[in-house]
């Protein structure tokens, strides 16, 4: 994930950071060393009112059967074994059983769930078949090591300190449970898979500048939410979208649009933004392919130039800084391709900009969820996004649970 922009920013640009995913194998000078286990929340103590810690596995509705493959826990499968997303649905009709005692060295066969059958594997673990840890002396993925620029010290030191996060926050078991503000925090800050670039890389797109502290305290949200629903965004990207092998890497789009100098002096923004990076950096590293910080202002611009000496080459070679006009749209569908959503290319700025004000329908929302899978195109309601959300919905329902409300 790729976050490096950031590292480099972040004392400069702390609002801005707030929400790009960084590539910490390249971290800049500046980065701010926070231990893992004390990124997530200021209060340790403090509880998340919107996830519960009960592990368990999806089910599907009795009305609607998916097709899977099981992955994770420890019956991990080490071939070229690939998931089907929560929303590939099959003709009704079918019965087949899981079988749940396959060796880790097993072909497993897609196999057919509904609500009736012994539920998935959603347990995740810190590793896999294919990051390099099997073949390390010390079992430390080649992402850590490469984030410490192969000194194995700390890339052990490094990827402990990541064992523990993950043992404290159960990052393990995060899929398998349910998440009620999944809406919301869509809400909060527009975020977004719009499918996959020319090179098959998921385009994740972020809007930072439209991040609703308003809205946050409307709905009694916090923060440490928020930052939970990133975890469970990106555990979700990397073991159900895109489990490997090989391990994936991702083109970030960074929407500038709406970001301000007043936003920069902003406590809130700041101390999310320090928080979130640090987060990812710290137990994500590895995972850029190209970031793009589209539309961006003149003044940061200005500000690239000065910290562009400090990076790396490779890390420039990953950055391209873009501004609103039809040069960024070309582009963006060079980098893009058929992923390229309608709302970043610049002839729908008016409407844009009305959504930025007025919101969907009035409701202050970027963007509101759409029913049909049919309706479905690159952008805030993507097949990916679809699938995503309908993977949260099973979840719910397993948990005799429903989706909370954003008011």
């Amino acid at each position: 994930m790729n976050l490096t922009l950031y590292s480099s920013l972040i004392m400069a640009v702390a609002a801005v950071g707030s929400l790009s995913i960084i590539d910490s194998t390249l971290a800049a000078p500046f980065h701010t060393q926070i231990s893992p286990s004390l990124v997530l929340r200021h209060n340790p103590s403090e509880k998340s009112s919107g996830w519960k810690s009960t592990p368990s596995f999806i089910q599907t509705k009795s009305s609607r059967k998916l097709l899977f493959q099981i992955r994770g826990g420890s019956d991990a499968v080490k071939d070229d074994t690939t998931v089907a997303t929560a929303a590939e649905i099959i003709e009704d009709g079918a019965s087949v059983d899981i079988n749940t005692d396959a060796s880790a060295d097993d072909d497993i066969e897609i196999t057919e769930v509904n609500a009736t059958q012994t539920p998935l594997n959603l347990t995740f673990p810190a590793t896999n078949a294919y990051d390099g840890s099997d073949a390390d002396p010390d079992g430390i993925p080649t992402r850590f090591l490469l984030m410490k620029k192969n000194n194995r010290e700390e890339a052990k030191a490094s990827f402990e300190e990541h064992l523990q996060w993950r043992k404290e926050f159960k990052v393990d078991t995060f899929l398998a449970r349910p998440h009620r503000m999944f809406d919301l925090c869509k809400a909060l800050v527009p975020h977004y898979f719009a499918g996959r670039d020319p090179h098959g890389n998921i385009v994740l797109v972020q809007r930072p500048a439209m991040l609703d502290f308003e809205m946050m305290r409307r709905n009694n949200a916090t923060i440490d939410d928020l930052l939970l629903h990133y975890i469970w965004v990106i555990e979700y990207c990397w073991n159900i979208i895109d489990p490997s092998p090989p391990e994936g890497i991702m083109t970030n789009v960074l929407d500038m649009s709406g970001i301000s100098f007043r936003q920069m002096k902003n406590q809130e923004y700041i101390g999310f933004g320090k928080r979130f990076v640090n987060m990812m950096s710290s137990n994500y590293p590895g995972r850029s392919y190209k970031t793009l910080v589209i539309n961006a202002p003149t003044w940061f611009h200005a500000l690239y130039k000065i910290f562009k000496p400090m990076l790396r080459e490779s890390t420039r070679q990953k950055i391209v800084i873009l501004k609103a006009g039809s040069q960024q749209d070309t582009a963006l569908k060079f980098y893009l391709g058929d992923s390229l959503p309608k709302d970043l290319i610049s002839d729908s700025e008016k409407d844009k900009k009305d959504v930025e004000e007025n919101g969907v329908d009035g409701t202050g929302r970027y963007f509101l969820p759409i029913g049909d899978r049919d309706q479905c195109e690159p952008g805030p309601n993507s097949l990916m996004e679809y699938d995503m959300r309908q993977f949260c919905i099973d979840q719910l329902a397993l948990h005799n649970e429903t989706m909370q409300d954003v008011i």
